[in-house]
């Protein structure tokens, strides 16, 4: 590990990176609760396309609200009626998410754990802190149902902001908030909402999977943590710092 020893230049770095949680860590069935709440709804038309670029990353009643305003099923109403229609559409949604989750329509992202999990053993001199900062509420009930080797899904992390806050930014900012001091902020997303966030907070971006998140301002995408080296995230941070 001499590259770590090169580039701390005789200090301590401690970089912290906030985890979403769907599509990243998880696989879990978002887009097709959504798909299938808006059928309900009379909407026949939602798209992959258009659940990655408007919903993706979005909490549930800011995902909601996008939806039915851009089908129009808010048009004409009074605000009221609007907000209690959002609600409602909204708690469809967490309805059908968890009968998905109680049919084990989810999947674990392991080589994201073991990601993690190499980071934790590479030197005295670099500390790895990761934050699991979904937007979703149902990420903290989840995360400690789930579990891995053995260990709750929520053991891999040492820091869980999910769902604490109305929006993806200020899901981040209390992510940040509770890591309290560090020398780099990163934050791993696969939807646009997320490196948009990250980068109104002056986190380093990283996509996940999806190259076009390179033009929402991703500082990099990855395809896959499998063979994915802590050394790339430490000289992204040097990088940025300079």
């Amino acid at each position: 590990m001499n590259f770590i020893i090169i580039l701390l230049e005789g200090g301590i770095l401690i970089i912290a990176m906030l985890w979403d949680f769907d599509g990243v860590v998880v696989n879990t069935p978002h887009e097709e609760a959504w798909r299938k709440t808006a059928l309900k709804f009379g909407i026949r038309d939602f798209t992959s396309e258009f659940y990655h670029k408007y919903v993706a990353g979005k909490p549930r009643i800011e995902g909601a609200r996008v939806i039915l305003e851009y089908y129009g099923l808010l048009r004409g109403l009074r605000e009221e009626d609007a907000n209690q229609f959002v609600l409602r559409f909204a708690e469809e949604k967490n309805k059908v998410f968890k009968e998905l989750i109680m049919q084990g329509l989810y999947s674990i992202n392991i080589d994201v754990l073991g990601f993690i999990e190499k980071t934790k053993y590479l030197s005295e001199r670099l500390k790895f802190i990761h934050v699991l900062a979904s937007a979703s509420r149902n990420v903290s009930e989840l995360s400690k149902v789930i579990t891995v080797n053995s260990k709750s899904l929520i053991d891999y992390f040492d820091v869980d902001v999910s769902g604490s806050a109305s929006t993806k930014k200020g899901v981040f900012e209390n992510g940040v908030r509770r890591v309290g001091v560090a020398d780099c902020y990163l934050a791993v997303d696969d939807a646009p909402s997320g490196i948009t966030a990250a980068l109104e907070l002056d986190i380093i971006p990283i996509g996940y999977r999806a190259r076009d998140l390179l033009k929402y301002g991703a500082s990099l995408v990855v395809d896959s943590f499998k063979n994915f080296e802590p050394e790339v995230i430490v000289r992204l941070c040097r990088q940025t710092s300079n």
